[in-house]
């Protein structure tokens, strides 16, 4: 009764505590009403992985101490008491540094010649505009439209005014002529500029997504309660009032529980 109430169903009657259809704990080899799968697995496991992860640390131990020991032996054989154990140390760690400070002195300028060609690299990535955002690049090609427009209008305005003046066509086609070695423009404008902008990044951006993923495996968007703050569930739907962590152990709260699928 639940006078006494207990962790586990007794032998002998259990049907008394329980609803059907339900059955002891330990007869579940297969699915159970409130443990996950992943729960069942581990269980029928655990011996072979104890065993697996015994000898591991057996074997573990016993390599470090096969290792460790000669070393240990020669320096309490070399450096007797904690004093020479000390100096033996500072050594070492002057000697580390004078090793970091040969190989420093004898690569630092190629390191430096790598730096400058990754700076030089980056620098030409910025020229090139690689780094603009999407308004940037817009301004940019809003100001070469502008600039290109002023410079033509200007160039048809004063051919005009040339031609009007002389009254002859001949005149307005002169200006139509173009020196090789002073060309406006250098190259067209590209319609698509390829930027640092446009790669797609983001667990909402849906081009970053090979496979989506099912609702209940997305993390949340922002943190919640994780016990439910007063609900009665809904009976017809089979749908229990708590949530999974405690879901998963009703049984270790009540002396009769009740199964999600009764």
């Amino acid at each position: 009764d639940d006078a006494k109430p207990r962790w586990t169903l007794p032998e002998a009657d259990y049907h008394k505590y329980t609803y059907q259809p339900s059955i002891p704990d330990k007869h579940f080899n297969i699915g159970h009403w409130n443990y996950a799968p992943i729960t069942m697995w581990l269980r029928a496991r655990r011996p072979a992985m104890e065993r697996v992860l015994g000898d591991v640390w057996s074997t573990t131990k016993a390599v470090s101490s096969a290792v460790w020991s000669p070393v240990q032996a020669n320096l309490d054989a070399n450096l007797p008491g904690f004093g020479y154990k000390f100096l033996g140390l500072v050594g070492a760690l002057i000697g580390y540094n004078l090793a970091v400070m040969y190989v420093t002195s004898r690569t630092e300028a190629w390191m430096f010649l790598e730096k400058m060609k990754l700076y030089a690299l980056g620098d030409e990535l910025v020229k090139t505009g690689f780094f603009m955002s999407d308004a940037e690049d817009a301004d940019s090609r809003e100001a070469h439209f502008s600039h290109d427009k002023e410079r033509l209008e200007a160039l048809w305005e004063e051919a005009l005014a040339d031609a009007t003046q002389a009254r002859s066509f001949d005149k307005l086609c002169e200006h139509l002529a173009v020196d090789p070695a002073k060309l406006p423009i250098q190259e067209l404008p590209k319609p698509i500029s390829w930027r640092f902008s446009m790669m797609p990044y983001g667990r909402d951006d849906p081009d970053a997504k090979t496979f989506s993923f099912a609702p209940v495996d997305s993390p949340a968007a922002s943190n919640y309660f994780l016990l439910d703050m007063g609900n009665a569930g809904d009976y017809i739907d089979r749908q229990d009032n708590k949530p999974n962590p405690i879901r998963k152990g009703r049984h270790m709260y009540t002396a009769a529980y009740m199964p999600p699928t009764k």
